[in-house]
């Protein structure tokens, strides 16, 4: 093949970068919790079905798939998904930008909206270089927007209903602001780390602040606790095992 499809992968790149912006700052701007993100998912149904991929909704209306093959009617590629996650955080949004969140308490603090915009504009750019005859083989590409990531149950439903289908191998994105612009980390098999919730409830008597030794004082105990619980991850595993435990919350008083 004479076109120098890199090339062309890299120019269809910077002709959606600013749709990639205006999606990400968008999103930016309309956060949905975990199992809310119908209007998230509703838009980016309306825009990749526009560019005429073979679209279609997860289940109640939250997620998408978005299919692109070329040629189109061909079979022989594996087929390769690029995942993004799509829901925001509980947290209120501080700055002081055009694109701030105009939901009070919910933002996209973890960056899926990036990692949508990524994974968009992935697939827009791969249709434009394949329809611009520069792929230098038969395409097979889904691209999977993932709910209710934060709250792990958007990956069972999203399975549930086919995302992962015929699907030889898959690559999710993640932001990481510890590495340089236009770098990124790839690595074979797993990259990042799950993790499990724990909530543990401490109870007893309190008293009076200077009569400490006529209650049970369930703070300091939730402060000895904490320690320890630190103290015996550390002395318990192989230091060089990926391993944190964070608490992350206390109520009491």
């Amino acid at each position: 093949m004479s076109v120098d499809w890199q090339a062309e992968v890299d120019r269809a790149v910077d002709a959606r970068f600013d749709q990639m912006v205006e999606l990400r700052r968008h999103l930016h701007a309309h956060p949905e919790l975990s199992g809310q993100e119908r209007e998230s998912s509703f838009l980016l149904y309306q825009k990749l079905s526009d560019e005429r991929l073979d679209v279609r909704l997860g289940p109640e209306g939250r997620g998408v798939i978005a299919d692109l093959r070329h040629p189109p009617n061909g079979d022989s590629a594996p087929l390769l998904a690029l995942r993004a996650d799509i829901d925001a955080l509980h947290l209120h949004d501080a700055k002081s930008v055009a694109y701030r969140s105009q939901c009070e308490g919910v933002t996209h603090a973890c960056g899926h909206d990036a990692h949508t915009a990524l994974v968009f504009g992935a697939l827009l750019a791969l249709t434009d270089a394949a329809r611009a005859g520069a792929a230098p083989m038969p395409l097979a590409v889904r691209g999977i927007f993932q709910p209710a990531e934060e709250i792990c149950t958007g990956a069972r439903e999203m399975i549930a209903v086919g995302a992962l289908d015929g699907v030889a191998a898959i690559l999710a994105t993640h932001m990481d602001p510890s590495r340089a612009v236009g770098r990124i980390g790839l690595r074979d098999g797993v990259l990042t780390a799950n993790c499990d919730e724990m909530t543990i409830t401490l109870r007893g008597r309190g008293g009076h602040a200077a009569r400490p030794h006529e209650a049970s004082d369930p703070i300091v105990a939730a402060a000895q606790l904490i320690n320890a619980l630190y103290l015996f991850i550390a002395r318990r595993t192989d230091s060089q095992d990926a391993v944190v435990v964070t608490i992350g919350q206390i109520r009491g008083g």
